[in-house]
């Protein structure tokens, strides 16, 4: 396993190991170790690091994180978007928002129906 760290540092906008040590609250040397993989950081340690990058545990060590999808069409979808560049991935989601608003094809929800108090019936 493979600390992500610098990566992810850097793409949060932080240019030096020590300015983001700063933020985070932690040493400077100790930041250091974490990064260089001289030394590894605890669960919560590593958890903070996350918050505070925008990115998950399981992208800081590096792992892909298998999608199970319970209908396979979402699966099909995702494969797509995920294969998109900037400009393919705003196309689909201005698409998928558009579809959003055609009640023809949206799962028609069932209406509460009141009593003359205003309660819901069952509620």
């Amino acid at each position: 396993m493979e600390l992500q760290l610098a990566k992810y540092r850097k793409l949060a906008g932080f240019k030096s190991r020590d300015a983001f040590a700063e933020h985070i609250g932690v040493n400077k040397y100790t930041y250091r170790s974490w990064e260089s993989g001289a030394a590894m950081m605890n669960l919560e340690q590593a958890y903070n690091c996350a918050i505070a990058l925008g990115c998950t545990l399981n992208d800081l060590v590096g792992m892909k994180t298998a999608h199970n999808y319970a209908d396979t069409r979402q699966k099909v979808i995702n494969g797509h978007f995920e294969s998109f560049n900037d400009s393919g991935k705003d196309e689909l989601a201005t698409i998928a928002e558009r579809m959003s608003h055609d009640p023809s094809i949206r799962i028609k929800q069932k209406s509460a129906q009141y009593t003359e108090t205003g309660k819901a019936l069952g509620a």
